[in-house]
């Protein structure tokens, strides 16, 4: 067993074992953390007697809570390079975890976030327990939906769109509703499954779902399947302005407290955040996962100087007066269309990867 950079890394039967263990902050992958996933990732691929990788967390109250926006602030401020290295060795992870040739199996247990959220995406096998809350919740910081979710939020149209924009929490009988994870079991069983898997001869895809399949249960219902005519009947429109009309003016009394409430969410996330993450879900149902990564790379290089992000870490995690002061000119939203335009349609984005430009 060897513990560096925030990873207790083990190998116990055919199952190379990756725990996250960075406790005291909740599993925010640093930049060591992400670094240290690929390597051992690279490590393991040539030995046989590895059959498949678990990545899980030793943190109790989180798998992973997202990305370090602490350490990606103060690059930016001291004017170095480092935030646009992490978003390159972030998605260099992610792109390997996801071509990876041997299983890989996620346990989640708790909070799953952000850059937590795109991990578990990236893994071939996803097993939540009734603990784990779900969120993408970048707007509330000032940035947008990253990780690939311009991908695998979109799939979910509407559900997708509500999840973009307002950050909501989901649980894990929500996630299940949505196909974003495989399969629930209870939290304590999780330790029971690890000693399966171990002592498994054979560790194959289809193995590893059957030893799987006996510990799974049914969770409770999916609070998010009542809501979803609630959620179509809002975020069907392509205008930001006409979504949160439509919240606004909802007189149905069935409807009206939650229409409230998401308006409220809506009203205190940033403009250009909004303005963004709808683009991007709307433009990333036509497009490949790579083509989806490819384009969130782009803005997030381009975002510090234009978007909200400085200011909504200042507001809520250095500073903490809660109080950031976001941008309200929608002509910055029109200048972060006009650097990224030849990538907004379709089109652009094929004719780049066809011929590498």
């Amino acid at each position: 067993m060897s513990n560096e950079n925030n990873l207790i890394i083990t190998i116990q039967g055919g199952l190379g074992i990756i725990s996250l263990d960075r406790t005291t902050h909740l599993n925010a992958l640093s930049m060591s953390m992400i670094q240290g996933i690929t390597t051992q990732l690279e490590h393991w691929s040539d030995m046989p007697e590895i059959q498949a990788v678990l990545i899980n967390s030793n943190s109790p109250k989180a798998f992973c809570a997202g990305g370090d926006i602490r350490y990606l602030y103060d690059s930016y401020k001291a004017g170095d390079t480092q935030y646009q290295d992490y978003f390159a060795a972030e998605y260099v992870m992610l792109n390997s975890l996801r071509k990876y040739a041997k299983p890989v199996i996620v346990f989640l247990d708790g909070y799953v976030l952000g850059g937590g959220f795109g991990l578990a995406q990236a893994c071939h096998i996803q097993v939540t327990s009734e603990k784990s809350r779900f969120a993408m919740p970048e707007t509330a910081i000032g940035f947008f939906p990253d990780v690939g979710a311009t991908h695998f939020l979109s799939r979910l149209d509407e559900i997708g769109i509500y999840l973009a924009l307002t950050g909501e929490q989901i649980s894990s009988s929500d996630a299940l509703y949505l196909d974003l994870v495989d399969y629930h079991l209870p939290s304590e069983r999780f330790p029971e499954l690890q000693a399966a898997l171990i002592a498994a001869p054979s560790l194959n895809h289809t193995e590893i779902r059957k030893i799987i399949s006996a510990f799974i249960t049914h969770p409770i219902a999916s609070e998010l399947k009542t809501l979803a005519d609630h959620i179509n009947k809002h975020f069907a429109y392509q205008d930001l302005h006409e979504i949160e009309r439509s919240l606004a003016h909802e007189t149905d009394s069935n409807d009206q407290n939650w229409a409230d409430k998401t308006l409220h969410i809506l009203k205190q996330r940033p403009l250009i955040a909004k303005q963004s993450s709808l683009k991007l879900q709307q433009v990333g149902q036509s497009l490949s996962l790579e083509k989806c990564m490819q384009l969130e790379r782009d803005l997030q290089d381009i975002w510090f100087e234009q978007g909200d992000f400085i200011e909504g870490v200042r507001a809520l995690i250095i500073d903490k007066d809660k109080n950031p002061q976001w941008q309200t000119d929608n002509s910055k939203f029109e200048k972060i269309l006009e650097k990224l335009w030849p990538l907004w349609s379709k089109q652009s984005i094929e004719h780049m990867y066809n011929t590498g430009v």
